[in-house]
């Protein structure tokens, strides 16, 4: 299966590219009030208001100062944002490569990949039925 390489806070993580409708660099955002602190507010994308989610936030990560991308996120007619730092790479990932450990026993965070030719490992996200309910 596909999947997002991309960073946030000087770690590697992977989401499924199913999910993913495009990438876009980050653009002025229109902050919400009362809304939850994940949600850093509204986008204008193509004449449509899209809702942009800290992804570092919604994970309980620490909040990023470098965020350079947003990904489009589609689930059925709906569309939302995620904030990351930036975009790596689209790797081909087979299911078997995916490990799981008791650390993840997180509702998002559903297994490592070792990456080989970076010599590093990436965690697993999977936030699509959280930023759509």
């Amino acid at each position: 299966m596909q999947m997002i390489l991309f960073k946030m806070n000087d770690k590697q993580y992977l989401i499924s590219a199913a999910a993913v409708e495009e990438v876009v660099d980050t653009v002025q955002i229109t902050k919400v009030p009362l809304a939850p602190v994940w949600v850093k507010g509204l986008i204008n994308f193509r004449g449509t208001v899209l809702t942009v989610i800290s992804l570092a936030e919604l994970v309980g990560l620490p909040q990023s100062q470098t965020n350079r991308n947003i990904m489009i996120m589609r689930k059925d007619d709906e569309q939302r944002g995620l904030l990351i730092d930036e975009v790596i790479e689209v790797l081909d990932v087979a299911p078997d490569e995916i490990q799981l450990g008791e650390e993840q026993a997180t509702p998002y965070f559903t297994g490592v990949v070792t990456l080989e030719d970076q010599q590093t490992i990436a965690d697993v996200i999977d936030v699509t039925d959280k930023i759509f309910s």
